[in-house]
């Protein structure tokens, strides 16, 4: 290792509890200078020495750091119009809740989304209350029939799939997590899908968000198909904007016919509190879309 008080001297450097094998004669947890001057030990990894030389995204997947962890969102809408819309299973602009509430899960099919039958029995729903906390709550499916969230503070749908089935191993009908009052709709589970395909989200509270993949394609037309990733964040002005209302567009891309997947040099960050959509519109009615966002989720230290 080269001392960096005498850069053309090179020396081994044991750190404190190191020794020394008498079979290899090597270091046994050695570690290097950093440039102030101190030694470091390597990070030990299931029993190796570790230095990041995979992409940084691998070592995060891998559980390397324990302040990271991998996200992903897909998004799907089967029927694009010439209106903007956004990137979710219902079609048509997103309304964001503005109140923490109770809400009420319901399937469009009242013979195997009940209990004990064939379809799906039960669904959790991954959300945040009014201060942005996650939290996690499930319920019981009875068709055709609402049933309330035994929870009343939620105020952001963070991920809706379905818990547990019958024999089909899925949803026979679209289960909707929607208002109390039946309308409006703040989340679907396709039928034969067991989770919700919805680009949409939002950073919790203590986390900032780091996006750094997208992709995006069209189908079922022969015009240009027009995406755009918003959030409620303005990097320029380094603020949050009127969250579920006001959304600043970032990345734009137009599909026809094909699918677009960039990898960004510079990855987009969030900062906690950031509502996130992506945003469609056709340049004619009937085609159909499906995007993901992938990036990594960080604890604010």
């Amino acid at each position: 290792m080269t001392n960096p008080s005498d850069p053309l001297h090179t020396e081994l450097v044991l750190p404190a509890g190191s020794r020394v094998s008498s079979t290899n004669k090597l270091p046994v947890n050695s570690g290097f200078y950093g440039t102030d001057g101190n030694t470091y030990n390597y990070k030990v990894v299931d029993g190796k020495p570790r230095i990041c030389v995979d992409p940084y995204v691998y070592e995060i997947a891998e559980g390397n750091f324990t302040d990271k962890k991998s996200w992903s969102k897909t998004g799907y809408n089967p029927d694009i119009g010439t209106t903007e819309e956004d990137m979710w299973g219902v079609g048509g602009k997103y309304v964001f809740p503005t109140a923490e509430m109770k809400m009420e899960v319901v399937s469009s099919d009242n013979t195997a989304d009940i209990p004990a039958d064939t379809g799906a029995l039960t669904v959790y729903i991954n959300y945040l209350n009014g201060d942005y906390i996650e939290k996690t709550t499930s319920v019981i499916l009875n068709g055709t029939t609402p049933v309330e969230t035994s929870v009343s503070d939620i105020f952001r749908i963070q991920n809706f799939r379905v818990a547990s089935t019958g024999t089909d191993g899925m949803p026979k009908g679209n289960i909707d997590i929607r208002n109390t009052s039946d309308t409006p709709i703040y989340g679907r589970i396709s039928a034969g899908v067991n989770r919700a395909r919805s680009c949409i989200w939002t950073v919790p509270a203590g986390k900032t968000l780091y996006v750094n993949n997208l992709f995006f394609s069209s189908g079922g037309t022969i015009k240009p198909v027009f995406f755009s990733t918003k959030t409620t964040y303005d990097d320029i002005a380094e603020t949050n904007l009127t969250a579920g209302l006001f959304f600043m567009p970032y990345t734009d891309i137009q599909c026809n016919d094909n699918a677009i997947d960039i990898t960004l040099g510079i990855p987009t960050k969030l900062p906690e509190k950031t509502d996130i959509k992506v945003s469609v519109v056709g340049n004619q009615a009937g085609a159909l879309g499906l995007c993901f966002l992938k990036g990594w989720i960080q604890t604010n230290s």
